[in-house]
């Protein structure tokens, strides 16, 4: 799946589109751009070398409102960023075709229901036909467009009518939608689903991450994003997770000092690796759990497996907004020790993994908890010997509790995380 960052232009500037009011596009703000950074070139020159975008669409709003054009300013970005791809909405049509740009500089060109009055001279352009992109343009779920016979067809006809052209690709945008961070409409989803085989570019209303994983999961090719990178809940982090086609679904698993539990938990993490093969494990360990794992001769078990390790240097970590950001699908803590279970319940928040749960429970993000004092009596490994552990009142009662918290599971043993996985992936 490409990121797509979105440059609109007006008069050599680029502005913020918002619900496709275009008369009230202004200049835009942005907190990765330098106050003075408006022209193309220069949005262009952030999002390449800041966010690592490869692949930029960019609406000369002057075309395609028929006051002009900004296609120096797209040919200068071309010439200094030239493994910059460029999707381009200039409008293309019957009397305006795009096939001298395509030969000169352009990597693809959009023909938009908005713009064009007829379809038919996609035949003059067949020898393009995997560098055109037509554009499926709605405002709240209406398709514009000023073409007669097409008057009392459905949109799912519309498609299937452009594709007897050799055409593939499509964006599908709600321009309704646009800058308002109100998340993709359903009904594009449902789109892609009845042409699976078309590739299938979206945007419009990206908050952030959670909004694009479904997208990714469901085979759109590209997302296109503008508002969000401006105002930074997407970054270069976010755009590798988007474009690594071998990360689908994405877990945090939390790991206490625990020995009751630990290699087996250790054992389930190796399983699940195995068998989701699209799924990636980042583990947050408890300072306890750090020194637990060296005494138990696990630690280099637990680096062979390529994950993400994260260690309790301070109860705020950094990582914690990734949260936020929509990165997990699962919170899993296994083993779960009395401590910190007790933590859980009462909502103290001290160390990364109580945080992470405190956090969790205010992003609803489903929880997954193995404690380990789960019966009245237990035996546990201790690191040279197995010994007899009978769990106190207060800590059975909190396990208790643990299960009548919202969003939260309680299971009795690691090997049940793979139906929990089952259920949230």
């Amino acid at each position: 799946m490409d990121a797509i960052a979105v440059i609109d232009i007006k008069n050599s500037i680029v502005v913020r589109a918002v619900a496709g009011k275009r008369n009230k596009y202004k200049e835009v703000e942005s907190r990765i751009l330098a106050k003075d950074e408006k022209s193309p070139l220069e949005v262009a020159a952030v999002f390449y070398k800041k966010l690592g975008i490869r692949k930029i669409y960019i609406a000369d709003l002057d075309a395609i409102l028929g006051n002009g054009s900004n296609l120096e300013d797209v040919k200068e970005i071309k010439e200094q960023y030239p493994d910059l791809e460029i999707i381009l909405d200039a409008a293309f049509a019957e009397n305006n075709s795009p096939i001298p740009y395509l030969k000169d500089f352009l990597d693809y060109a959009v023909i938009a229901t908005e713009t064009a009055a007829s379809f038919s001279f996609l035949k003059e352009l067949e020898e393009f036909n995997s560098r055109i992109i037509i554009s499926i343009d709605l405002k709240a779920g209406n398709l514009i467009h000023n073409i007669k016979q097409w008057q009392d067809k459905n949109l799912e006809d519309i498609i299937s009518e452009l594709t007897n052209f050799g055409i593939e690709n499509f964006i599908i945008l709600d321009l309704a939608t646009v800058g308002t961070a109100a998340g993709i409409s359903k009904y594009i989803k449902e789109l892609k689903l009845n042409f699976p085989k078309l590739n299938f570019i979206t945007g419009g209303g990206v908050k952030d991450y959670r909004d694009i994983k479904e997208l990714k999961r469901m085979k759109f090719s590209g997302v296109l994003i503008a508002s969000a990178f401006h105002n930074g809940s997407i970054g270069k982090r976010e755009v590798a997770l988007i474009e690594n086609d071998d990360v689908l679904y994405q877990a945090a698993w939390c790991i206490t000092g625990a020995g009751h539990l630990l290699e087996e938990s250790i054992s389930e993490i190796e399983k699940i690796l195995a068998e989701h093969k699209k799924l990636k494990i980042d583990i947050y360990l408890s300072k306890a759990a750090f020194e637990v794992l060296k005494i138990y001769k696990y630690y280099h078990r637990l680096e062979s497996l390529n994950c993400e390790i994260h260690r309790d240097n301070s109860a705020s970590s950094p990582v914690i907004g990734r949260i936020y950001k929509g990165y997990y699908d699962l919170l899993i803590s296994a083993p779960t020790t009395s401590n910190t279970a007790a933590k859980f319940v009462l909502g103290i928040s001290d160390t990364l993994v109580s945080n992470l749960f405190a956090h969790a429970g205010k992003s609803k993000l489903p929880v997954v908890i193995l404690p380990t004092d789960i019966d009245e009596n237990l035996v546990s490994a201790a690191p040279d010997k197995e010994v007899d552990v009978f769990p106190r009142e207060i800590d059975l009662k909190n396990t208790e509790k643990l299960s009548q918290m919202a969003d939260t599971i309680v299971i009795s043993k690691p090997e049940e995380v793979e139906s929990c996985l089952k259920e949230y992936l």
